[in-house]
């Protein structure tokens, strides 16, 4: 799934406080935008075995 809000790549050295944006630039220096939100993933899923195997059950 792709994030339409972006912010500054640059924020934390440039700006006072996060700038976002829906474009690919920012609008107040120009810098790179970046994705705002990491991806929802945690490598250490207490429930992601049985999520897969329900997942297989269901799929045939």
């Amino acid at each position: 799934m792709k994030s339409a809000i972006r912010v500054c790549a640059d924020w934390e050295s440039t700006h006072d406080t996060p700038v976002y944006t829906l474009t690919e630039t920012c609008p107040e220096c120009g810098g790179s935008a970046v994705n705002s939100a990491p991806a929802p993933y945690n490598p250490e899923d207490p429930h992601g075995e049985y999520r897969r195997a329900l997942k297989r059950r269901e799929s045939g």
